[in-house]
């Protein structure tokens, strides 16, 4: 899905429709940054995504969201 200007507008103003699709846009990377590797005693590793580490960076997203400036 490509995000288009006006849905990034709008979600810099702080509609929240505009700001889910921004989060579904940036999901998979966002799972990237928030995924987690534990390695357990036998050796195996164990990947998992942290929710309460995701959640915390979908919303310092949407805090900065409105101090961006877009350029058309």
């Amino acid at each position: 899905m490509e995000l288009d200007y006006e849905t990034v507008r709008r979600a810099i103003k702080g509609d929240r429709n505009a700001q889910a699709k921004l989060l579904n846009h940036y999901d998979s990377y966002i799972n990237a940054l928030s995924t987690v590797i534990e390695v357990r005693t036998d050796g195996t590793e164990h990947r998992y995504v942290d929710e309460d580490m995701k959640a915390e960076i979908q919303t310092k997203y949407l805090e900065v969201l409105p101090k961006c400036k877009v350029i058309k």
